[in-house]
């Protein structure tokens, strides 16, 4: 992402016992009992450095701390969040072109999508606290654009976490972008209904899937696992997927990833017939189908990883009241431990009556 967010970091000295220091730590300056400088001001400890420090017989160090400015953190992370939505809001009218293009002239811009990977998802995907801002994006119509760009997103990130890396990471990416443009040959009167679909119409939307193997099976700059990601994104490990009802080894990787992305960002999206779930509803229903439907390993790895995203959202409680989420307990991520606006700490593993309605900010 261009430009940044500059500010001069103010510091406090605290004392701190040797035992409980740290290598990273910046102190401040330390003076022997004979009076000699041992170390200097923003020196960074080492291992080396606190056994010298012990052998000196030095019991204390004072330790240099950023103080943090709330309304400075509150400011730059105002900043960063606009800066995303602006890109965001680019990198979906780019596949809008795409998939217009697409349903027109019937031929998928590859280099097009690969450049928009290279010079715009990729940052998106680095931006601190990507997953919360995906939550906060205001999605008023065009769901199938916005899905496609996080879904390629979230396989990125999701990717990262695995060590998915250079080349094979866009891959990824790109597969998560494309994996729904086989949409672009199923009518419109289906594709945008306002309500549920009737069997029929699913069954025809289903088709998506190898409508955009199609499209693409052909393309020389396409290496396989981008095919299969789109072709098989809506595969179960259990067989009970489609287009081809395959199971377990038989569905690509780029697919299992896809498959647990696609229900996660389907889930929190507003839809026309379907209002956003909260996030911690939606993890815990991934979590349920661990060892069912998902690849379990792909669950595992994003459960553990996108956990660290809630802590701090402020939610609303089925009680009326908002809360601060302060800790995650162990997997299951949709009861955590929460701090009311009037100080009370709860676990909502112990209080069943009240649950997490909906997110408010991040």
């Amino acid at each position: 992402m261009s430009g940044g967010f500059t500010s001069m970091p103010s510091y406090q000295v605290r004392q701190y016992k040797l035992e409980d220091v740290a290598p990273g730590m910046e102190v401040g300056t330390i003076i022997s009992e004979c009076g000699k400088t041992v170390l200097c001001e923003g020196t960074v400890l080492t291992d080396n450095l606190i056994a010298i420090l012990q052998n000196w017989g030095i019991t204390e160090v004072p330790v240099k701390e950023k103080v943090i400015n709330p309304d400075e953190t509150e400011r730059k992370k105002n900043w960063i969040q606009q800066q995303f939505f602006s890109e965001y809001e680019d990198t979906v009218m780019a596949i809008q072109h795409c998939f217009e293009q697409v349903r027109f002239f019937r031929e998928v811009p590859i280099m097009e999508m690969q450049e928009l990977v290279e010079k715009t998802v990729n940052p998106l995907i680095d931006t601190v606290g990507v997953i919360n801002h995906l939550h906060l994006v205001r999605r008023w119509n065009e769901y199938t654009f916005h899905h496609s760009v996080d879904v390629g997103i979230i396989a990125g990130v999701l990717g990262k976490w695995m060590g998915y890396r250079g080349v094979e990471l866009k891959d990824l990416i790109l597969s998560g972008l494309l994996h729904d443009i086989g949409k672009t040959r199923i009518p419109l009167e289906i594709l945008d209904k306002p309500g549920r679909l009737s069997d029929q119409e699913m069954t025809i939307m289903k088709q998506h899937a190898a409508y955009g193997y199609e499209m693409v099976k052909d393309a020389p700059q396409l290496p396989m696992s981008v095919r299969c990601g789109i072709l098989q994104h809506h595969e179960r490990m259990d067989g009970s997927g489609y287009p081809h009802q395959l199971c377990g080894e038989q569905i690509h990787h780029f697919a299992r990833i896809i498959a647990v992305v696609d229900i996660y960002d389907a889930m929190t999206s507003d839809r026309v017939y379907h209002e956003k779930d909260n996030p911690f509803t939606v993890v815990e229903m991934i979590s349920n189908q661990v060892f069912g439907q998902l690849d379990p390993f792909v669950c595992t790895t994003f459960l553990n990883n996108v956990r660290d995203y809630f802590v701090g959202n402020v939610v609303l409680l089925s009680d009326g009241r908002q809360a601060e989420v302060v800790y995650m307990g162990p997997f299951r991520a949709s009861r955590p431990v929460v701090k009311t606006e009037d100080g009370q700490f709860m676990d909502l593993e112990k209080y069943k009556d009240i649950a997490i309605i909906k997110l408010v900010t991040t």
